[in-house]
């Protein structure tokens, strides 16, 4: 049965990075990511940006639509972005009628390496003010605390053993009852 991971947290947490790995190391694995998606609007508003609402809920509608259609020819995918809990609610209208399993895993660095892997990254730097805006969002997760992986500074395969292990446990299964309230 195919699956559904998303791997989201702040930028420079190590989603692009983690994602192309879980995918790679799956039979039909197929890594979906976020930022490609706001890259094909031609006038693209700022995310952050109240007035991004809009444009923000039709990318996740976008990025939902095409990860069912993998999805539906038996691919597991993984969702690399930023998804906060506040997106999710977009993602379930989505997925409502898929069947599979849906993992929710939410990075976390410490704030200056958060930073400085943000801000020093070669492909498309993000900026302090966009971390710093972003950072507390990931911090203060409340009910989905639980989907929190710690990355620390742990080689990335003994981060990606760590993650698969866990993901095959269910620890990060995501409980849909949260979102739809």
């Amino acid at each position: 049965m195919a699956s559904i991971t998303i791997i989201t947290g702040c930028p420079g947490s190590g989603k692009t990075t983690l994602s192309t790995r879980l995918a790679q190391g799956l039979p039909k694995g197929v890594h979906l990511h976020a930022d490609d998606f706001y890259d094909y609007i031609a006038q693209k508003i700022s995310p952050i940006l109240p007035e991004a609402h809009q444009q923000n809920t039709t990318v996740m509608r976008a990025i939902a639509n095409a990860t069912a259609a993998y999805v539906t020819g038996e691919y597991d995918v993984v969702l690399d972005g930023i998804f906060g809990p506040w997106f999710l609610p977009t993602l379930a209208e989505e997925f409502q009628s898929l069947t599979c399993p849906v993992n929710y895993v939410v990075l976390r660095l410490p704030l200056e390496e958060t930073i400085l892997r943000a801000t020093t990254r070669l492909n498309n730097p993000a900026s302090e003010e966009i971390i710093r805006h972003m950072y507390p969002l990931f911090n203060q997760l409340g009910e989905f605390e639980r989907y929190v992986f710690e990355v620390g500074v742990s080689a990335s395969e003994d981060i990606l053993i760590d993650l698969n292990q866990r993901l095959q446990a269910g620890e990060f299964r995501l409980n849909w009852s949260l979102v739809t309230r």
